[in-house]
This record gives structure tokens, sequence and C-alpha cells, in this order.
């Protein structure tokens, strides 16, 4: 594990692998970086990857109190502590909100974007929103057969998500509910549209046609916010993309980056 500690004293926990132009990888809100374990070993091996557990998330600390922008300043400070002037951004879901806060305040160090079922969200996330639309059927259920039910509109595969779900480090289990309250309200109020009006770096959208806490619409709205993307829907999909089709995604976004990569090495 290694820490890094912000200037107002938050450490965060963060992970390096492999050498070159450097990739940075965000997770969603109440997942962690190992998440992204599988596909970090496929990127890290002509580039370096930088994981990192947001502020109250994973094994990083956990204030009673987050606000949306200081994701992006503990992401710019790490950079800048790790001697990074330019990288490429891959960002999933709230994780992608993160990603495109980062590149509207920050677009001279973002060398591409990749948002993975990014959302225009900005005043619930999106595993409320699901709960909210069939709360009217399951909020009397107990929380297994809630989720049993919710899960049936999360992946294509739930095998495989399962599976994946399996090696993720269940880090929310060491969190009181006030720390987790922090986190699900700093995503609130987080004014992603004036950030997407101000991405100017090369964009990835992939979204994931069976997930229903983001949808393929609303991904193509994040698109039009920002302008010209390039879009892949992944029919194989929901929640997980870089999951369920792996090899497909690491072949489509490692392309990508590879085109918008800095000429030099940072």
């Amino acid at each position: 594990m290694n820490l890094f500690t912000t200037r107002d004293g938050v450490a965060l926990n963060y992970r390096t692998s492999g050498e070159g132009n450097v990739i940075v990888m965000i997770h969603t809100a109440l997942d962690n970086l190992t998440v992204f374990n599988d596909i970090e070993e496929k990127f890290n091996k002509n580039n370096q990857v930088v994981l990192v557990d947001l502020r109250g998330h994973g094994y990083s600390d956990k204030p009673n109190e987050i606000n949306f922008e200081t994701y992006a300043e503990d992401i710019k400070a790490l950079l800048d502590y790790l001697y990074v002037t330019q990288c490429a951004f891959i960002g999933h879901e709230l994780g992608a909100s993160v990603a495109v806060s980062f590149a509207s305040l920050y677009p001279d160090m973002t060398s591409s974007l990749t948002l993975i079922n990014p959302t225009l969200l900005s005043d619930m996330s999106p595993e409320e929103r699901l709960y909210r639309k069939y709360a009217d059927q399951i909020r009397n259920w107990d929380k297994e057969s809630q989720q049993k039910f919710l899960d049936k509109h999360l992946y294509y595969s739930k095998r495989k998500a399962k599976k994946f779900l399996k090696q993720v480090d269940d880090t929310n289990s060491i969190a009181t509910k006030a720390e987790l309250y922090a986190v699900k309200a700093s995503f609130n109020d987080n004014n992603i549209m004036r950030y997407l009006s101000g991405v100017v770096s090369p964009t990835l959208i992939v979204a994931g046609q069976h997930g229903a806490r983001t949808t393929v619409i609303e991904a193509k709205e994040v698109g039009d916010y920002i302008g010209e993307v390039k879009f892949e829907v992944f029919t194989a999909s929901g929640l997980y993309p870089f999951v369920e089709e792996k090899e497909k995604f690491v072949d489509v976004v490692s392309k990508f980056i590879k085109e918008n990569e800095p000429t030099m090495l940072y």
C-alpha cells in the first residue's frame, strides 16, 4: 500500500505499475481501485498505470464531508508528486465525472479521456436512481432479495460479473454510515454540465448496452455536451464493460490512447 497525503491531511491509497506514458484509472462512487486489477495488467505492459482510491473510498482516508471538486484537486496533487505532467484518463461512471472535471480544469495535463458509462446525474447516484425506479415494487423486500432483483438490471452476464466482484475488495464494510453518506453526498451538485463544456481533450465514450444504472442514450447526451467524441457501444456489457468484454475493451481503448498519447515520455 502506497499513501500520499494531501494538503488538507487526507491520506490517499494509490498504486503505480509499468513504465511509459501514464494512464490514470478512476473508479466510480463506492468502488475502489481493485476494480481495475485485471485491466491494469493489460495496460501496464506498455504504459505506466496509476490507480488511486478517491478520498472516502477504498483504503484512503474517509472524511465526513467531501466536496466534489476536491477529487480532481487530489489527483492533480498526486500526479505532481509523481512528476507526471500529462496522462490519459479512464473513468468509470461517476469516476468519469471526476475525469471530466480534471480535464476541464487541467486540459494541458490531459492527453485523452475514456469515459465508461458516463452520467449527467448531479442530484443522486446512478445506484440510487435505479433503486428509485423500482422502489414501489421492492422497497419492502429484504436487502438480499432487492439486490438479486437489481442485479438483473446491471449486467449482461450476471455470472461473469459475480465472479469478478468476488475479487474486488469490500472496503465499504470498513466505513461508517456517516462516511458512506459523505461519499454519496459529494457527487450531488457536481456541476457536471459546466465541466463537460470545458473539455477539449480527445474523448472516447464506452457504453454498456445492458446496464440500467446508466443508459446508451445518456452516454450519447454526455458526448453531445462535449462535442466531437468517439463512441462505442458494447453490446454484451452492462455496468462493467471492462470486465464483461475485457478483450474488446483493452483493444479499443489501447488504440484510442495510443492515437492520442504525448510524443514524449513523462
